[in-house]
């Protein structure tokens, strides 16, 4: 799908809106053209009547339409706003949730290869953009097409038909220069969009690395980059508004020229006798009107590159334009329900991990997870013990051999059904800035305040959050800050308990604890695990209860740099 079709898609649902916002606006062009032109009528007849040159002019109807088109006017434009901004932004605000699922959605491996800062771009400012589309290329295109085709009618109906073509021909003129405009400008757009991005990773890059920035004495470097990408971006927003004024510029120039030129060709006709003086000024300033419908078109058009790369970005991510629901029950799902056991194995066979395209971390792993003998997992760092945890979760696939659950290869499994039985603690600790009780409940907000509570007592939480005074409505803050390191990791463990997923996979679950509240957390969770298949990756086996199978992950060769083929053993 290219990104016009992207744009298309997004927009389709709100055509009766955002199709009413186009008729209000064109209307309301339509009744300033005529609120102008009849004005210039009536005051060139009243002028002529007063002089004794023109007998029985008829006042009331001619002052009716002007105080008409005065009234519809202001009372279109109106409509226009309020019906064309809440057809957007219902559009958008259904998107910007799309968009987040869609992230969410994404593989672990990849959403790690994209950063915090850009993603928030993507869900705000790229979003943001594609608003310039309806309300300042669609919308007032066809609108100015309607208003111009309406003109058109007239000066054909009232004046010879060079008057017509005239018209005709200036509308032309300026929907080739948009559309010129729209090529010309497109890189630049497409450029200015991504600096915005990279100017939102340094600037969020700088505020959460502030302390060690100042520590290391780097924050004054840090600072002359930003100031960098300021420079860069508003030389880049510099240009291009100039370049939008000077197009909005060129049409107001065209229309003024053709204005000009239907004032001499009117004044043709009125010597020659084919029109008379107050028609001669109204097609004048007809023509004049037409200016406020076409001057903005060159400078959107200019700024369209902007609207087609937050689109690209937005594609990039997977997201469905449509509309339609997140997710809806279908064959495959209605298969597995019937394929998953109550208790469902995970087997590796001959399992090769690693990143595409480079020599495997990891080859020739064989092993079952047995219910209540959890596998530990170790070995020094970059060995590969998160990624086997990834590749196990479904998250990565391997480079070799199969991961199989309850008999299939466990990324032939739906993600919502995958996880029903797979439940995954990464090596980060990912906490919202919300409650204890919200960043527990999240998935299951039917769970009670006691089955909370329970979850707390086992990772031996419960007594520091009754201290606090405020208990499960204990605000964690931005990335679970108000707690230390160890109280977020057992805040995630106990979510991950209320989950009562059948098989667990731990990534240094126990991270950042002492050791005798590592040891008081074990003891607690031990009926846990005894009805459960796990993984556990740590760094400190000889901490877990030597009872428990491991596997102790170990180099075979290293050439140049680059890690080779890797042999475990069990012991």
């Amino acid at each position: 799908m290219s990104d016009w079709g992207f744009l298309r898609q997004v927009f389709r649902g709100s055509r009766v809106w955002t199709g009413s916002a186009y008729l209000l606006l064109a209307l309301t062009w339509a009744a300033g053209i005529a609120l102008l032109a009849l004005s210039g009528w009536f005051i060139t007849a009243s002028a002529l009547a007063g002089a004794g040159l023109l007998l029985g002019l008829e006042l009331f109807t001619p002052s009716a339409g002007i105080r008409a088109a005065a009234l519809l006017r202001t009372l279109a434009r109106y409509g226009e706003r309020v019906i064309g901004h809440e057809a957007v932004l219902r559009v958008l605000a259904s998107l910007r949730a799309r968009s987040f699922a869609s992230i969410s959605q994404l593989p672990i491996a990849s959403q790690r290869q994209l950063r915090s800062g850009d993603l928030q771009h993507r869900l705000t400012a790229d979003i943001d953009t594609l608003d310039g589309v309806p309300l300042r290329i669609t919308g007032p295109v066809v609108a100015a097409s309607l208003a111009v085709l309406a003109a058109t009618a007239l000066a054909y109906w009232l004046a010879p038909w060079p008057a017509a073509v005239l018209l005709l021909a200036t509308a032309i003129l300026t929907l080739a220069a948009s559309l010129l405009a729209a090529r010309l400008g497109q890189a630049r757009g497409r450029a200015l969009v991504e600096r915005r991005s990279r100017q939102r990773v340094a600037l969020l890059d700088y505020f959460g690395g502030l302390a060690d920035l100042i520590a290391y004495g780097r924050a004054d470097s840090q600072r002359m980059l930003l100031d960098d990408l300021d420079r860069e971006q508003a030389r880049g927003v510099l240009l291009q508004e100039r370049v939008a004024l000077l197009a909005d510029q060129a049409v107001q120039g065209l229309v003024a020229t053709t204005t000009l030129t239907m004032l001499a060709l009117a004044l043709h006709w009125h010597a020659a006798g084919a029109i008379d003086a107050p028609v001669a000024v109204l097609l004048t300033l007809m023509t004049l009107g037409l200016n406020e419908a076409l001057s903005t078109l060159p400078g959107a058009f200019w700024r369209t590159g902007e609207s087609l790369q937050a689109a690209a970005r937005l594609r990039s991510l997977g997201v469905d334009p449509g509309g339609r629901p997140a997710r809806a029950t279908t064959g495959r799902d209605r298969t597995e329900e019937g394929l998953l056991p109550d208790a469902p194995t995970l087997h590796a066979h001959d399992l090769g991990i690693g990143f595409a395209g480079e020599p495997p971390l990891l080859t020739g792993l064989d092993f079952s997870l047995q219910p209540g003998q959890p596998l530990v997992i170790h070995g020094r760092s970059g060995l590969g013990k998160s990624t086997l945890l990834e590749t196990l979760a479904g998250e990565r696939p391997p480079l070799d051999g199969t991961v199989t659950l309850a008999g299939r290869e466990v990324g032939a499994w739906s993600e919502p059904r995958r996880y029903r039985w797979i439940g995954y603690l990464p090596q980060e600790t990912l906490l919202l800035d919300t409650s204890v009780a919200g960043n527990l409940r999240l998935g299951r907000p039917e769970l009670t305040d006691q089955a909370l509570w329970t979850a707390l007592e086992t990772v031996d939480l419960a007594q520091a959050l009754q201290r606090e005074g405020a208990g499960l409505d204990y605000l964690v803050g931005e990335m679970g800050r108000r707690l230390s390191g160890g109280q977020a990791r057992r805040l995630a463990l106990a979510w991950l308990i209320l989950r009562d997923t059948p098989i667990i996979l731990l990534d240094e679950p126990f991270s950042g604890l002492d050791g005798a509240t590592e040891q008081r957390v074990l003891a607690r969770l031990a009926p846990w695990f005894a009805t459960r298949r796990a993984v556990i990756v740590t760094h400190a086996p000889e901490r877990l209860p030597a009872e428990w199978p491991r596997h102790a992950l170990q180099p075979a060769t290293i050439t140049a740099g680059r890690r080779g083929a890797m042999r475990h053993h069990q012991t």
